[in-house]
């Protein structure tokens, strides 16, 4: 999937960009697409961009399907595991459900900060120099 955009700031090492929206998306409004969105781009990717470059952003699929199972499946399987494991020792539903949501949170937050140090699901970035997006 790609994407076109305008680097607004740069701090540190991130930067963000702002996606304007596509013109198909513009008149429906059913989704977040229909306006424009930022998004940051971190670690050496950055490293020459400047603010109001125009970027391409390219994400790989099977990157982005691997992002979704991290990010649903695994607290999801969290969640189920947790809620039969622990119904099972403990014959709780309450403590069981608790202890269930608790896995979940811990699991989300554990595959977050894998997926924000793992440089392979970050988009690649390419400037393009003198590219028109306000024609979009």
């Amino acid at each position: 999937m790609k994407e076109e955009g305008i680097v607004i700031t740069v701090e540190n090492d991130a930067a963000v960009v702002e996606i304007p929206p596509r013109k198909e998306c513009t008149g429906c409004c059913s989704c977040r697409a229909s306006g424009p969105r930022r998004i940051t781009i971190s670690g050496e990717k950055t490293e020459p961009l400047k603010p109001g470059d125009h970027v391409e952003i390219d994400i790989d699929t099977s990157s982005m399907m691997q992002v979704y199972l991290l990010l649903y499946g695994f607290p999801l399987a969290a969640f189920l595991g947790g809620l039969l494991i622990l119904h099972t020792v403990l014959r709780s539903p309450i403590v069981s459900f608790l202890g269930a949501i608790a896995a979940t949170i811990v699991t989300y937050a554990l595959v977050g900060r894998y997926i924000r140090r793992n440089l392979r699901f970050s988009p690649e970035v390419c400037v393009k120099r003198g590219t028109d997006l306000d024609k979009r």
